[in-house]
């Protein structure tokens, strides 16, 4: 069953689903005829919050291409939005004591959760370097409440992209809740030399500029000189 966590806010990766603006027009090397147009279906979905027409829009693209790692990536983000509407709605379902409602919520949350992490780990067979993969596996683990596999997940994130400010903090939020202050501590203090301001809640808007968006796309140079 998902587990109520109190941690970040919970649209503050609601960036991964946007990155479809960048998408727009743009053609992904890799992609041609078929898997392109159904990569650039599935964008728009993202794009307008359709998570179910993003999914299938992906998951033909990768019918079509099963080595396209944006489509993976892609359906792990429509994915993971379709995850935290049901974990919401477990929460709900517990504020109002409807125990039914809840375990029901919940369970199909996980059930999107791990297909979340499956498509992140397809991602991650094609380019073991993809930071974005991990950091979604972070967030996914958090969610369920498997802190080690978060701490492991963010770690990896930024062995690839070491200034990913918010990876830090999420790093830094499982070690506070399971009582490791010291780590917590120097995640938090690293996370805000990079520049990381975490926003309540009621502040999260998932309306974000290019310019917020350009870190998202795929390019497998780019993952290979971070590592450098």
């Amino acid at each position: 069953m998902a587990r109520k966590v109190a941690l970040a806010s919970t649209t503050a990766f609601i960036a991964l689903l946007i990155f479809a603006i960048a998408w727009s027009g743009c053609k992904r090397e890799g992609a041609t005829g078929a898997a392109q147009t159904h990569l650039e279906e599935g964008g728009r979905a993202l794009d307008a919050g359709d998570w179910s027409r993003a999914r299938d829009a992906f998951t033909s693209a990768i019918e079509t291409n099963d080595q396209l790692i944006e489509a993976f990536y892609g359906r792990a983000a429509a994915t993971l939005a379709q995850a935290e509407e049901h974990y919401k709605l477990a929460q709900a379902a517990a504020t109002m004591s409807d125990v039914e409602r809840g375990e029901t919520e919940a369970q199909r949350a996980d059930v999107l959760f791990d297909e979340t992490k499956q498509d992140c780990d397809a991602a991650l067979g094609l380019d073991p370097d993809f930071s974005e993969a991990y950091f979604i596996k972070g967030v996914v683990a958090q969610y369920q409440g498997a802190w080690n596999e978060g701490i492991e997940a963010f770690t990896e994130c930024l062995r690839v992209d070491p200034n990913r400010a918010e990876a830090y903090h999420r790093r830094g939020e499982i070690y506070d809740h399971i009582g490791d202050y010291i780590n917590s501590t120097v995640d938090f203090k690293k996370a805000g030399e990079l520049g990381f301001v975490k926003k309540d809640d009621a502040q999260d808007s998932p309306q974000l500029d290019e310019d917020d968006l350009s870190d998202l796309k795929y390019d497998a140079d780019e993952n290979a000189n971070n590592e450098e």
